[in-house]
């Protein structure tokens, strides 16, 4: 099995590509460049790079989310459309789910968080390989007192650690570890490897479908004038 796997979901482009148990390539992109401009590039890299074909790859794997909105309808329509062109099927990752999968901390809770902005988080927890909260869109506080019963030291990562690290910090104290910069937004190796976890999960690409915890911000905007909430 080979797989190229794509994560565009956050603030971080990444692609890598797995053959079998080995990871070939890895890339990851903080620039200042959008994800569009960014992800192709960096799919011609990989395969050009890993020396893996496009012949010879078997899956396409693509983070859907939960996540930036523009984001993970970026990675989706390039998967999407990628998988068509190469008559591949797709694997759906869920990207609180792969950061987690590379934080190996037997019994430690890892609390992997994303920024939603308006002061909220998307979030869930895990331990030793097995979800402990399922995945919610939550103001900081009210996840803290979700994760706070689920031991006495709590792992934060994703890109909503940094952001709300103070706020974290004050809450819980010693007991919340915070991800260290170059660890706290994982790549799209995670994915790959969660992906070979999943290959009975693939599905045509066009039932590949981003994952929202909420409505985008524009629905929710006009649900407010409407005098709705979403």
């Amino acid at each position: 099995m080979t797989i190229l796997a794509l994560d565009t979901s956050g603030p971080v482009c990444s692609v890598a590509v797995m053959e079998q148990s080995v990871l070939r390539y890895e890339a990851r992109a903080v620039n200042r460049l959008t994800h569009s401009e960014s992800l192709m590039p960096m799919v011609q890299e990989a395969l050009q790079k890993s020396g893996v074909s496009r012949e010879t790859l078997t899956h396409l794997a693509c983070v859907v989310g939960p996540g930036s909105f523009t984001g993970v309808r970026i990675g989706v329509a390039a998967a999407q459309g990628m998988a068509r062109g190469m008559g591949l099927p797709c694997i759906a990752i869920n990207a609180l789910e792969a950061m987690a999968w590379g934080a190996c901390m037997a019994d430690t809770v890892i609390c992997t968080i994303r920024d939603a902005r308006s002061s909220q988080v998307y979030g869930a927890a895990f331990r030793n390989g097995k979800r402990l909260i399922n995945d919610c869109a939550l103001k900081l506080a009210e996840f803290l007192d979700a994760v706070s019963p689920l031991g006495e030291r709590l792992y934060f990562l994703g890109d909503g650690a940094p952001v709300y690290h103070d706020q974290i910090v004050r809450i819980l104290g010693q007991r919340a570890l915070i991800a260290p910069p170059h660890l706290v937004q994982p790549g799209a190796g995670h994915a790959a490897c969660l992906a070979m976890e999943k290959m009975r999960e693939a599905v045509d690409p066009g039932q590949l479908m981003p994952l929202y915890l909420r409505a985008p911000q524009a629905e929710r905007l006009r649900a407010m004038r409407d005098g709705h909430e979403l």
